[in-house]
This record gives C-alpha cells, sequence and structure tokens, in this order.
C-alpha cells in the first residue's frame, strides 16, 4: 500500500508545482502593478561641436579641436582652449575661429589679434610659425597660451621652472586699485608656468606668486603677448564648476546620499555669496588691459541701448500652468518682460501659452530630472499589462510642451531645483542633443551673488573639452536666497564697474495660496532698482536675439601710426607736420541701440579728435565730428561711441 501512495505523490507532484508556479507568478504581477520595476530614462547626449567661422572680425582664435579630445582624460590634463571663445564673443564680439587646416592666408592678413590657444601652441609648423612672426613684425598683435618648442624659443620665456600651482595673483598692470584688488582676492584654480629668466625687454602684465604669468614683448611694430597661465581651464573651473578628476560631481561625505546638484559645482567655498565676478574681472583685464591697449582693437558693447547692464526674470512653474502668468502683467507695466520656465506636465494650455507670448513673455521647460523626488513615469509592459515604468524622458518632456507652445520652438531649460547628474556635464549633453541652446540650472539657492564667477551667459564645454552649443545663464539672485549681497548691492556695484547680467529666479507658486507679501514687495522693488541703475529688463530670448545680431555684426579696424590729420582737424597746434596715429573702424550693425568701446590712448598718443561718415555726396564722404562719452570698464578708461543702424565708417585720431 505504501508503494502506492508514493506512485501517486509522484504524479500529483508536477500539478502542485506549477500551481505554486502560477501562483507565484500572479502574486509577483500584483505586486509589480503596485511597485513597478523602474528602468533609466534613455536620452541621447551630445559629444559637442567644432566651431569654426570666418567673418569680419579684427580677432581670429585658433584651437586643434582633435589634439583638444586627445588631451589627458581627467580634469586637470584635459585641454579646455575653447573657453577662448566665450572671452572674445562676449568682451568684443564677432570673432573668426580656425582651425590650423583652415587657418588661410587671407584670414591670417585680415587678423588684428591672432590667438594661439594651448592646443595649437605646443606643435606649430616651422612654415605657419614663420608666417605668424611675419605677421606680428608688421605691427599685429599675437597672443600664444603656453606655447612649446619652436613657438616658446622664437615668443616667451625658456619655461625651464616648469608647471606650477597657483596660488593668488600678485599684480594687474594699468588696472585702477579697486578692481585689481579684486583679481587678488580670485581663487587662482589652475598652473602656471614658471620660467628661470625673463623674456628680453619684456613687460609683465599679470603675475601669480609674484611670477609673470601674461607678458608683451616687442617684435617689429607688433607685440608678442604670452600667456603662461591655464586662462581656459581657470575660466571653466570658475564659471561651470569643479568635478573630482573622473568629472563626478563632488560632495561631502554625510551627503553622498542625496542627488547632486548644480551647487555642488561651485569651485571654491570663497565664492558662495561672492559680489565680485571674478571671470569677468579676469576677461575683462585680459580685453582692455591687454589686447585693446597693445593693438587698440575696438569692443562692442554687450547690452542694448548703452545701458549699465540687464536684469533677466526666470520664473519656475511646476502646478500653476496658464496661472503662473501672472508675474507678467506687472513686469510689463515696469518695461520688462520675463522667462517662463514650465514643466511639461504643469497644466499650461495652448490659449495660455498664446495669451503669454502675445504679451512679450518668452516660454522654456523646466525639465523633470529622473530623480526620484521631481521625476514623473510612463508605464509599459505586453497586452495591456504595464508592470515597469521609467521616467519621461528629456526629449519627451520638450517635444510635450512644444506641442502647447504656438510659436517658435522650446530652446531654452532649467533643471527643476538644480539637480544634476554624478557626471559634471552628462545633463548639459542630453539638453544639447534634444535642441536646448540657454540654460539657467545653475544655481546655489541659499546665496545671491557670483557664485559662478559671472553673470553672464558662457558657452557650456564637455568633458572631452568641446563646445556644447549651450549658454549657461547663472543665476545671481536665487528664489529663496537669505545669505549674500542684497539685489541693490548687486545692482550698484553693476552699474557702477562690472556691467553684468544679473539673472533672478522666482516662482510664481510661492505667492498663490499663501503669498507671503514681504518676499512680493521684495520682488517688486527689483524693477525699481534696476531702473534707477540703468539696468535693462529682459527676457531670455531678448537678451539672446540682441547677441546673436552682436555677433553677426561686421567690426573691423585698420591702424596707421603715420597718418595726417584731415584739414578740418588741423591747426597751428597740430602742425607743421599734422601727424597722428589713425584707428579707422568699420562697423555694419543689424539693429538701432548698439555701442561701440575704443581706447582712449594708443601706446603715448592720446585720443585728439573723430570723424564720422554720415552721408554720401558723389564719390565723397561727407564726415561729423564724433562726441565719444568717457566711460571706464572695470577700471579701465575706454570712449564710447554710439553705431548707426547699417553701415557705419569711423575714424579716431591720436596724438
Amino acid at each position: 500500500m505504501a508503494v502506492h501512495l508514493r506512485k501517486k505523490q509522484t504524479r500529483v507532484l508536477p500539478f502542485r508545482l506549477t500551481l505554486w508556479a502560477l501562483v507565484a507568478v500572479v502574486a509577483a504581477a500584483v505586486l509589480l502593478e503596485d511597485h513597478k520595476l523602474t528602468f533609466s530614462a534613455d536620452d541621447d547626449l551630445s559629444e559637442g561641436v567644432s566651431i569654426t567661422r570666418e567673418t569680419d572680425s579684427d580677432v581670429t582664435i585658433v584651437l586643434d579641436y582633435q589634439a583638444i579630445r586627445e588631451s589627458d582624460d581627467s580634469f586637470s590634463g584635459r585641454d579646455f582652449s575653447a573657453a577662448w571663445i566665450t572671452m572674445v564673443e562676449r568682451e568684443i564680439g564677432p570673432a573668426s575661429i580656425a582651425t590650423p587646416e583652415t587657418l588661410s592666408q587671407e584670414l591670417l592678413d585680415n587678423s588684428r589679434v591672432l590667438i594661439l590657444t594651448h592646443s595649437v601652441s605646443t606643435d606649430l609648423p616651422s612654415s605657419l610659425l614663420q608666417r605668424i612672426r611675419e605677421h606680428v613684425l608688421d605691427g599685429n598683435v599675437v597672443v600664444i597660451e603656453r606655447p612649446g618648442g619652436e613657438a616658446r624659443e622664437m615668443f616667451s620665456a625658456s619655461g625651464d621652472a616648469g608647471h606650477r600651482r597657483g596660488r593668488v595673483i600678485t599684480h594687474a598692470d594699468a588696472m585702477a586699485s579697486e578692481f585689481a584688488a579684486g583679481l587678488e582676492q580670485m581663487p587662482v584654480l589652475a598652473d602656471y608656468i614658471g620660467s628661470t629668466s625673463p623674456r628680453d625687454n619684456a613687460q609683465t602684465l599679470l603675475a601669480i606668486d609674484g611670477a609673470p604669468v601674461i607678458y608683451a614683448a616687442e617684435f617689429g611694430s607688433g607685440k608678442a603677448i604670452t600667456v603662461d597661465f591655464d586662462l581656459g581651464r581657470q575660466w571653466v573651473t570658475l564659471q561651470q564648476g569643479l568635478p573630482d578628476e573622473d568629472f563626478t560631481v563632488p560632495r561631502d561625505g554625510a551627503d553622498l546620499e542625496r542627488s547632486p546638484r548644480t551647487s555642488d559645482l561651485v569651485a571654491d567655498d570663497s565664492l558662495l555669496g561672492a559680489k565680485v565676478p571674478y571671470a569677468t574681472l579676469l576677461e575683462r583685464f585680459f580685453v582692455y588691459g591687454v589686447l585693446m591697449r597693445y593693438s587698440g582693437v575696438p569692443a562692442l558693447w554687450l547690452f542694448p541701448d548703452g545701458a549699465a547692464g540687464a536684469v533677466v526674470f526666470a520664473h519656475e512653474d511646476d502646478t500653476l500652468g496658464d496661472g503662473a502668468a501672472w508675474p507678467l502683467d506687472y513686469e510689463r507695466r515696469r518695461g520688462a518682460s520675463s522667462t517662463l520656465l514650465s514643466t511639461f506636465d504643469s497644466g499650461l494650455t495652448p490659449e495660455g501659452a498664446a495669451d503669454f507670448q502675445d504679451r512679450g513673455g518668452h516660454i522654456g521647460l523646466a525639465w523633470r530630472s529622473s530623480d526620484p523626488s521631481v521625476a514623473v513615469y510612463e508605464y509599459f509592459g505586453f497586452f495591456g499589462y504595464r508592470p515597469f515604468q521609467r521616467p519621461v524622458d528629456l526629449d519627451t518632456q520638450r517635444s510635450d510642451l512644444g506641442d502647447v507652445v504656438p510659436f517658435g520652438s522650446i530652446r531654452t531649460s532649467r533643471s527643476i531645483e538644480g539637480l544634476w547628474s554624478s557626471h559634471w556635464t552628462e545633463p548639459l549633453a542630453a539638453l544639447a542633443a534634444v535642441g536646448i541652446r540657454t540654460d539657467v540650472s545653475f544655481e546655489t539657492p541659499t546665496h545671491r551673488g557670483y557664485a559662478f564667477g559671472s553673470g553672464l551667459p558662457f558657452q557650456t564645454i564637455s568633458h572631452e573639452g568641446m563646445p556644447l552649443g549651450i549658454r549657461e545663464y547663472p543665476v545671481v539672485v536665487p528664489a529663496d536666497a537669505k545669505e549674500g549681497p542684497a539685489v541693490e548691492e548687486l545692482l550698484t556695484e553693476s552699474a557702477e564697474g562690472y556691467h553684468q547680467l544679473i539673472t533672478v529666479a522666482t516662482r510664481p507658486s510661492a505667492y498663490a495660496d499663501y503669498p507671503d507679501m514681504d518676499r512680493f514687495e521684495e520682488w517688486l522693488s527689483i524693477f525699481d532698482h534696476a531702473a534707477a541703475h540703468g539696468h535693462r529688463m529682459m527676457n531670455i530670448a531678448d537678451f539672446e536675439g540682441f547677441q546673436r545680431l552682436r555677433r553677426s555684426t561686421t567690426l573691423r579696424s585698420r591702424l596707421d601710426r603715420r597718418a595726417r590729420l584731415p584739414e578740418d582737424l588741423q591747426s597751428s597746434q597740430t602742425g607743421p607736420d599734422h601727424r597722428a596715429v589713425m584707428l579707422r573702424i568699420v562697423a555694419d550693425t543689424r539693429r538701432r541701440g548698439m555701442y561701440l568701446h575704443v581706447p582712449r590712448s594708443i601706446g603715448d598718443a592720446e585720443f585728439f579728435a573723430g570723424l564720422e561718415g554720415t552721408e554720401r555726396v558723389g564719390s565723397e564722404i561727407v564726415t561729423s565730428e564724433l562726441d565719444p562719452q568717457e566711460f571706464s570698464m572695470t577700471g579701465f578708461p575706454v570712449y564710447r561711441v554710439r553705431l548707426r543702424e547699417g553701415f557705419n565708417n569711423i575714424e579716431l585720431y591720436y596724438r
């Protein structure tokens, strides 16, 4: 009998196993329905772009993108030569950008200032070096960054002391003391090259730890400017932040469990609440204290209609939808406009978006990262059963919001709560891949001020050193900041010397259900302070549009050191030879309200008079005398000239 029972149990066992397996599957299915299995979002990443451009400008920047990509695969070893593009475009305007292969003789001949970045300066062919040497001897300026080999022998000091870690700037030549003091307080975040002896007849312009790091030497009628300091790294680290060596976002040991934020990237604690825009101060020193000083190249002013600076308002919303447009009513009455950064699921309707745009507002995406605290999920599976989820990817968020917005495409973004990935530039690469061109994610929510070295937008760079095509607008006045300089103080400093774009971030929902009247009144006061300090109030699209026109302006100049004053400027005091240094400028603008900065002196010659061509009579240009305005650019004296829309022909005479 026992034998028959065992046989029966053996026959039943497969059915029991099948039954329990089905029970387990059903239980797992129910469990997955309630606790879905999460997959990561699959965002594409941009590899960056090789920017080349030949335009009518005085300045040509030469980069070797292959050398940049092949530089050491660590943050301290990466070549950041592409940062020179931001510097020239921000402070001068139009610039030609070339590679060693595209640097033609014609482009070289048309360049009054040639910038040889570190990516090309250590391996220049002898034939090209000779052409550059002749170009400098003819009266032009070459800037060469940390040169090597034959280029160092030709233009620079020995460099025999090798690489040294910089500590503090100890000398900034010809810069007004209050601004030079600002540079001396700047965190030095890059190495410099020391030399055992100075270059013959070289003049030190900038020194770190007492060692010359920017110096000028005469070559015939021209100048060779050596930059023995990693300026590209300094600019990138100040503005885009300091990652770890493997490009991961640094966090304190106690905070390793939380998600990274852009505030974790601030390069030095001294930058929290900084009221000095150190990156801007350094680039202004280079443009006005070096380039304009030795070449006389003019620079286009950054802001429309000669404004002392600008204020951009950026409002983030994920709940109010159409109701988030209410700040625009207050802004319009004060001659301002703003950018509304809305999530794709905020409830914004096509009618609400159209009304906002019709009233002059600009709409961008407040994007939800894959962090569980802000992500929205889509569910997927098979046959109507959806046990899996993944965050709605960035491209879908942008596309869904774009379907709501009737005019234009979504080109501007902001990461909710500044949430970032563990990789330094992965979110920027994802934004670039879906067509975003301006971003407002860099912020320290607790502090007002220039934590990222500048208020002005900068071209972001990938971990491979390549331009990503996105301009980052660092937030200077966060919505909930409790520390740092007051807004009025920032506007005062900007108007009197730093001339910044101040991005103000707010959340309209903060005043919707439980209005905080103190914060509301504080927000309204910004309009009065901005107007009182001569700052233009704009949205991001308007500011970007002005900058595109500014960069596309034709701006060419020529220097004649043996010119003769025109007859209507001659007098007994200018005789008998009536000689002068003449700076001739040709500018073709596409917008009214552009201004030009020109030097007050060239060498030992001081500004004497200026003429502007106003109309053509037959084959002659009828001129009128210019009345330029005196102006100070972070401690460097310049003259301001208002440009006409269209063609401008200007002659400036120095004696």
